[in-house]
């Protein structure tokens, strides 16, 4: 499905600190979806993939939400708990959630401003930012 850019200049993005490696599925002979034990996901670059929580400030909304955002990074990416995060290339992902058939949106980014290698950058090839 199409990726849809997000302007985070409407909301605040606040850390959670908590982040994690995203898990590898396998396709089954049957069609079913399995998680592989003790694997991490990674991207069509081979870059591993994290999902990094964070809490969604709307101003127009009524309470907060928290969202998982899919970051692909060589390191785990950090956020400081209660400070405002801001992802480089957020998108939303829309997509039809199994078992209710409702439209869900998967958020990934191309990284975290202000930290590490870039997605896709090898060992030793950090940009002086």
């Amino acid at each position: 499905m199409r990726a849809i850019p997000v302007d985070t200049t409407k909301i605040t993005l606040i850390g959670t600190g908590k982040c994690a490696a995203r898990a590898k599925y396998g396709e089954l002979a049957d069609g079913t979806r399995k998680r592989i034990p003790d694997a991490q996901d990674t991207n069509d670059e081979g870059v591993p993939m994290w999902i990094v929580d964070v809490l969604v400030d709307d101003p127009d909304a009524d309470r907060a939400e928290i969202a998982s955002v899919k970051v692909a990074s060589y390191d785990e990416p950090t956020t400081e708990r209660l400070k405002p995060v801001k992802f480089v290339g957020l998108v939303a992902v829309p997509y039809v959630a199994q078992g209710t058939n409702r439209v869900a949106l998967s958020f990934r980014a191309d990284g975290i401003e202000g930290q590490g290698r870039k997605s896709g950058q090898p060992q030793g090839e950090q940009n002086a930012a």
